[in-house]
């Protein structure tokens, strides 16, 4: 007979690595737009223009179909495989809100697949033109973002205050971090924008640190997750192989 594995992580550490990787990446992509918007002197060959079409194109933050999407994708979809352990694990216990632990695995498990697919950028025109938005608001998809954030509050409201305190604090400041990128940030790059364009440094660096927000915040998510596995299951996730 086969005996269970343990699984134990040490939360910081993942919280460190992750924190790392997003500089990393804020890094590449405001580094590779200094090259776009600046030049870089002599190319040396063709592989020297490879990697500076690599640098330019596949580590910015604001485009798609990239390094920093998949990764972001990524990000997101962690959440939703820690959430969906923890709802597992709370429908065996019949526990109260089980069935809001499965609707923020679902949750996240959709914005995984929005940060793929792009879906809410398709909004933009529409909302624009429903609402004439500009300046803040030029990326009008933020509106009905708002919305949705503010319904998600009413939503989760009596299943975030039953939570410990310590999950209180850090689940609320993961999300303030994240929705302020998400909504905030896309705020203060609309302004820019507007203002300037989006074919310019300046909005290039705007752009990449606000969804660099956005990135810190989910590191921040997974971290809070892995405290709460950690501190409801002390002896780890067990997984037995069949």
């Amino acid at each position: 007979m086969t005996n269970p594995s343990i699984i134990k992580l040490n939360t910081k550490k993942v919280l460190i690595i992750l924190f790392a990787l997003v500089a990393f990446l804020v890094g590449m992509s405001i580094w590779g737009q200094h090259m776009r918007f600046f030049g870089v002197g002599d190319i040396r060959g063709p592989w020297h223009e490879f990697l500076i079409e690599i640098m330019m194109n596949a580590f910015y933050l604001d485009a798609e179909s990239n390094i920093p999407t998949f990764i972001n994708a990524l990000m997101l979809f962690v959440p939703a495989i820690l959430l969906a352990l923890i709802a597992a694990w709370k429908m065996s216990e019949r526990d109260k809100y089980r069935f809001h632990w499965n609707a923020l695995a679902l949750v996240f498990f959709l914005l995984s697949i929005d940060e793929v697919a792009m879906l809410h950028e398709r909004l933009i025109k529409p909302m624009r033109a429903i609402f004439g938005a500009n300046g803040f608001f030029y990326f009008a998809w933020v509106i009905p973002g708002m919305i949705a954030v503010a319904l998600f509050a009413v939503t989760f409201l009596m299943f975030f205050l039953h939570l410990e305190t310590k999950f209180k604090l850090l689940f609320f400041f993961s999300l303030a971090v994240y929705i302020s990128g998400v909504i905030g940030g896309e705020m203060i790059s609309g302004y820019y924008a507007a203002a300037l364009g989006q074919k310019n440094y300046t909005y290039a660096v705007v752009a990449s640190l606000e969804e660099s927000i956005e990135m810190f915040g989910c590191a921040l998510i997974i971290y809070s997750l892995l405290e709460y596995i950690k501190h409801h299951l002390p002896n780890g996730l067990t997984v037995n192989p069949q």
